[in-house]
């Protein structure tokens, strides 16, 4: 477009000031419709999106404008327009691969066909945008035109595109506090952080009020909520993350933020006192475990949760029923070589969980201004392979969001 502008005015010299600034006012017009169409699909029924249609790097990422608009299948699904994105580590992860075994069953499950095509795959877990066609089973809780945001599980097509469909349980109306960018980035990290505390680490049982919690890396997009989320219910939270991080995660409510890079922050930790949950939202690797598991409560009910999963891995590694049986090892016997099972503690994995009653949760605390994700980087979606890029250096201050 700048190209034809200098075209126009090259040979164009002796263009009158008020001509010129038609020309302009015109251009501009131009150039707005310009950049809204730069992200749609070459038909009316077509889409864009980025896919992969291999596994591997980057250069897997490709943008397509010939993809078809999703169709609503059932009565409760849900069609957005999407119009911001986050990307998350497990989108980096799966372009490499990772979980295509257990992940390619559940949908082959879903679809009742062993040969449900596993590409061109979409990825992409969270987003807002707006409501464009609904199933007949979806309430007047989501109208047609609705500002919403919402979350699409691994196994299902991701939002890195023009349109998303999900189910009406993973989509609510977007809180009116928040921006499109800052909600769009919320349910994927919102919800791992949640389920993993409420129940995984039970405090859905038993009342979080009053209890301690030492999250380590808060200042990442599930420990910044994870913190949140704890100050909201009234637990006392400690936690870790680097120097430059630690004035926004006491921003966040944590009431002693300990500087993991300091070589005496064990013994801070410690000085701190014994803990009823630690998350581990840092991704810490399986030999750092031990040395956490003593600052945990004996016969509490305290439990270690790691979000560093190794179920989708072994599954990856040895097959569905291999996987499976290894993973039951590995939960079993750290348990015991570890010796935590004889202080009445426990460690367990936290994951990823699309449960409406978490959705309606974070919903609510969003609106009464208790949630507030972190940003670290916006970007258009046209750059998205960039922002896989950024993800994938890590040491990030919350999360990256591409806008549509």
């Amino acid at each position: 477009m700048s190209v034809l502008i200098r075209l126009f005015l090259r040979n164009n010299q002796k263009l009158g000031t008020v001509n010129k600034k038609i020309f302009y006012k015109n251009y501009s017009a131009v150039s707005d419709v310009a950049e809204k169409l730069v992200f749609e699909g070459e038909e009316p029924h077509k889409m864009a999106a980025w896919e992969i249609h291999s596994y591997g790097g980057l250069e897997e990422l490709q943008l397509s404008r010939s993809v078809r608009i999703p169709a609503l299948m059932s009565p409760n699904d849900v069609l957005v327009k999407v119009s911001a994105a986050s990307v998350n580590p497990i989108d980096v992860a799966m372009m490499g691969s990772y979980g295509h075994v257990l992940l390619n069953t559940i949908r082959q499950v879903e679809k009742c066909s062993a040969n449900e095509m596993e590409f061109p795959l979409i990825l992409g877990r969270d987003f807002a945008g707006e409501v464009v066609a609904k199933g007949n089973s979806v309430s007047s809780e989501l109208m047609v035109g609705d500002s919403v945001f919402g979350v699409s599980p691994p196994h299902k097509p991701g939002c890195h595109a023009q349109y998303v469909i999900v189910h009406k349980d993973w989509v609510h109306r977007k809180p009116e506090k928040l921006k499109d960018s800052e909600a769009s980035c919320l349910l994927y990290a919102g919800l791992t952080a949640w389920s993993a505390l409420k129940i995984t680490g039970e405090l859905m049982v038993l009342s979080p009020q009053g209890r301690s919690v030492l999250v380590l890396g808060a200042s990442g997009g599930v420990g910044s909520l994870a913190v949140q989320m704890l100050n909201a219910w009234g637990a006392q939270v400690v936690a870790t993350c680097s120097t430059d991080a630690v004035p926004l995660v006491q921003s966040l409510g944590a009431q002693h933020v300990i500087d993991y890079t300091n070589p005496s922050a064990l013994d801070a930790i410690k000085a701190a006192g014994k803990f009823d949950v630690i998350l581990d939202a840092a991704g810490l690797p399986e030999d750092e475990f031990p040395k956490y598991l003593p600052l945990l409560k004996e016969w509490r009910l305290a439990k270690y949760i790691t979000l560093r999963s190794p179920l989708l891995r072994n599954t990856d590694q040895l097959g569905l029923v291999g996987g499976m049986l290894r993973n039951a090892a590995d939960l079993v016997v750290p348990n015991l070589t570890t010796g935590a099972l004889l202080r009445g503690t426990s460690l367990r994995w936290g994951y990823f969980a699309p449960i409406n009653a978490g959705v309606r949760e974070i919903s609510r605390l969003a609106e009464s201004g208790q949630l507030m994700p972190i940003i670290d980087t916006t970007m258009n979606i046209l750059e998205l392979p960039a922002a896989y890029d950024r993800v994938s250096k890590g040491h990030l201050r919350g999360k990256v969001v591409v806008t549509v």
